[in-house]
């Protein structure tokens, strides 16, 4: 069964995420209902798979080789107006790489946190972030929780750095 990879808080058990009231996303700083920031309104947007920047494979469930297109925005869904504030299933990457490249881009802390592996089953709802390689699942299995890999961390903040030089 395919894998899928998270962060989580390090004092609290991953086995909490295979209990369906844990199994829902949000955006990032709550949701904000109006015209879609993400997309200007316009229903669609870049995609730019977190996942693959490093190499395309066709074989990725978010982008499936292409790395950047034009798709439905996945906020608004489309519609250029935020209705929603929370999607079913927990919010997960294809790969760790594609995790860590997220986070970076979000300049976000990872302190507190370790890398959750597990196994689950893709929601029909699309991610907020879906435009950024984010995918929600429900997630049947824990396979394995352990401390975030600090020196890939390092490597991707340094090709991240490269390409906006």
């Amino acid at each position: 069964m395919k894998t899928y990879w998270r962060l989580h808080p390090d004092g609290e058990s991953p086995e909490e995420l295979l209990e369906p009231e844990n199994q829902v996303s949000k955006p990032w700083g709550g949701a904000d209902h109006g015209r879609c920031d993400k997309c200007g309104g316009s229903g669609r947007t870049t995609f730019h798979c977190s996942s693959c920047t490093g190499q395309a494979d066709p074989r990725c469930e978010v982008c499936h080789g292409q790395v950047e297109f034009e798709g439905e925005c996945p906020t608004c869904r489309g519609s250029g107006e935020i209705t929603e504030s929370e999607r079913r299933g927990a919010s997960v990457f294809p790969d760790p790489d594609g995790l860590y490249r997220y986070m970076l881009r979000r300049d976000s802390d990872m302190s507190g946190s370790v890398i959750v592996e597990l196994e689950g089953k893709e929601s029909d709802d699309p991610d907020f972030d879906a435009d950024e390689g984010a995918l929600l699942v429900f997630p049947t299995r824990i396979v394995a929780a352990g401390d975030i890999d600090r020196a890939r961390i390092e490597e991707l903040q340094q090709e991240l750095s490269r390409e906006t030089a």
